[in-house]
């Protein structure tokens, strides 16, 4: 029954699917989640990129801002606080710019150096104009504006241009690269729910298939399991019948022979009784008719003590089949030869009495209803079966005489399945039957051996 245990396969294949579906449940969500925090990651960075740039433009038009409105006051207190608002977004600008050199693309420092020097510059020119006196100032300040600040300021303001360019270059090739790593990710989820589907289609349609066999295999084992049910009955009665036809005849046997023998014993043995007397002839007359009668008496008893368990099976299986078969030649005039081909061990009654009761049900189907001529009975042992064939040249069986076995071959079967063996039989119209049966020879079975000659 091992074969047909499919449970472990489809428990694994269940949990193939369900590992399937599972694993690359949990890696779409981490992968996801990775994605999310990658874009966002990426967003951030160039917002705050943008931000910081802008706040360096603005501050720097805001230090520009502060150094023409200087130039252009010419109260002579006012250089202090210019000083202090030019000093403050010097600084807000030196950590725009430390910001920024944190987040460089690898491999673009050059660029930020350059603006990290143009304004190093700018503020060291801008720087020594707070120190201008009112008259110094009205002087130089608007060739200074038009000279000296606009263009610095202008080249600061270009080269914070091109790091917003290279931070939104960086930023479409850092997207381009989540956006494939994420098509990567659907082409792997792709493959998985293929996979999935796949096996949870293989899976439902194993399980179907072996659900319809189960099915079938149940329907023909009800169909089977009611057909044995009908032939138990039909064996029970039959067996009852025949059990109470055994009975009648055993009843008949006793009656008619046995009790006819005693009675007449009896009154031999009263007439005896009035002549013991007598010295004349009559009295030696009744008392042999009375020991004839004894004698007929103990064969009647001993014919019917071997029809019901022959004592011949004390010597050995093949002295008794060889006695039966002498048996059946002399009774029916069917020539019945019986061939042991190997030693057999000593078997336990069970066996004898199985082998026997087969050999007898075939002799006498074969006689009966073959009307075979020649009956050949051959017996095999090897180390681990007790194998006996029986072959006739009769009539053979009819076609239909699987359905209706009578209860000799139902009984025959039986006994060879009750020691675990098989009963096969081979007929073909005019042909002749052949029955072979199978014993498994058990431990204990095989106590000695013994020749079939010394059998004999």
């Amino acid at each position: 029954m091992n074969r047909y245990r499919t449970w472990p396969v489809f428990t694994v294949g269940l949990g193939c699917l369900l590992l399937l579906i599972f694993l690359p449940g949990v890696a779409a969500l981490r992968q996801s989640s990775q994605i999310y925090d990658e874009v966002r990651a990426i967003q951030h960075s160039h917002e705050r990129t943008q931000s910081d740039l802008f706040s360096i433009e603005r501050r720097v038009l805001q230090m520009s801002v502060t150094v023409r409105d200087f130039l252009l006051d010419n109260s002579p207190d006012t250089s202090s606080a210019y000083r202090t608002d030019f000093d403050l977004l010097r600084s807000a600008i030196d950590r725009n710019l430390q910001t920024l050199a944190d987040s460089a693309p690898e491999g673009k420092s050059a660029v930020f150096d350059r603006l990290r020097s143009q304004i190093r510059e700018y503020e060291n020119t801008m720087t020594p104009v707070f120190a201008w006196a009112p008259a110094e100032r009205s002087e130089k300040g608007t060739y200074f504006l038009r000279e000296q600040q606009r263009p610095r300021r202008q080249s600061i303001l270009a080269i914070a241009d091109e790091i917003g360019t290279l931070y939104s270059a960086n930023y479409r090739t850092r997207y381009e690269e989540t956006n494939a790593s994420q098509q990567r990710f659907r082409r792997q989820l792709q493959v998985a729910v293929a996979m999935a589907f796949i096996l949870g289609v293989g899976v439902a349609v194993a399980t179907t298939f072996r659900i319809s066999t189960l099915e079938r295999r149940f329907g023909g084992q009800r169909i089977a399991t009611e057909q044995a049910e009908r032939e138990l009955r039909s064996l029970s009665a039959r067996l009852m019948n025949a059990q109470e036809e055994e009975r009648r005849t055993i009843s008949r046997e006793l009656h008619d022979e046995v009790g006819q023998e005693l009675t007449a014993l009896r009154l031999e043995l009263g007439s005896l009784e009035k002549l013991r007397h007598d010295s004349g002839t009559q009295f030696t007359q009744h008392l042999s008719q009375a020991k004839e009668l004894a004698e007929q008496t103990l064969r009647a008893v001993r014919d019917l003590a071997v029809g019901l368990r022959p004592s011949v099976l004390d010597l050995g299986l093949a002295p008794a089949l060889k006695w039966q078969a002498r048996q059946f030649s002399r009774v029916t005039g069917t020539e019945a030869l019986v061939r042991v081909e190997d030693e057999l061990p000593e078997l336990s009654e069970a066996y004898l009495t199985c082998v026997y009761r087969i050999v007898q049900e075939s002799l006498t189907n074969a006689a009966r209803h073959g009307q075979a001529k020649q009956i050949d009975i051959a017996v095999q042992v090897t180390d681990t079966d007790l194998a006996v064939t029986i072959a006739d040249n009769g009539l053979g069986l009819s076609q239909n005489w699987a359905e209706n076995r009578g209860l000799g071959l139902i009984g025959m079967e039986e006994r060879a399945r009750e020691l675990g063996g098989v009963l096969a039989i081979h007929s073909e119209n005019r042909n002749g039957v052949t029955i072979r049966v199978k014993l498994p020879l058990r431990q204990g079975e095989k106590r000695e051996q013994h020749s079939g000659s010394d059998r004999r």
